[in-house]
């Protein structure tokens, strides 16, 4: 049960990768999957290692704009509408529920971002032999001190 349930979380990530090297060196989709299946094995410690520190990040933002919604909306509710309600619990756990759900997609949009944007930097590194000639220093110098990889 618990591979079927990684499978699903693989499945997206590695058609992003695919895609991106369709798009990148305009090859056929299944000549590109296999090209990023072996550049996510050559760079398998790098890339789970940003992996991992960006989705702590993600939760770290998820938690965050559902606090401050549900707080927002706490003092909203208690200063500025004068609402007889026996408890306020039970709104504020729907309002809390509900703003993590939707902080939830959209950090899902900035995660697919990051992986794409990892992998375009990674085939940019082995395209010119390990000098990163498109990406920007700053984004070398992150990969390179949070990518478990010593450069």
């Amino acid at each position: 049960m618990q591979a079927a349930n990684r499978s699903n979380e693989c499945s997206p990530k590695c058609f992003l990768f695919f895609f991106s090297q369709c798009a990148i060196f305009g090859t056929p989709f299944c000549e590109s999957g296999r090209k990023a299946f072996y550049l996510i094995l050559r760079n398998a410690a790098r890339i789970g290692a940003v992996s991992y520190v960006s989705a702590a990040v993600l939760v770290v933002g998820k938690l965050f704009i559902a606090a401050l919604t549900t707080f927002l909306a706490y003092y909203t509710l208690t200063e500025h509408l004068e609402l007889e309600v026996w408890s306020f619990g039970g709104p504020i756990a729907m309002i809390f529920i509900i703003s993590y759900f939707v902080a939830d997609m959209f950090m899902d949009v900035f995660d697919i971002s990051i992986l794409c944007v990892l992998h375009c930097f990674i085939a940019d590194e082995e395209m010119f032999d390990g000098q990163a000639r498109y990406a920007d220093g700053n984004l070398k110098e992150f990969v390179d001190k949070h990518g478990g990889v010593d450069g």
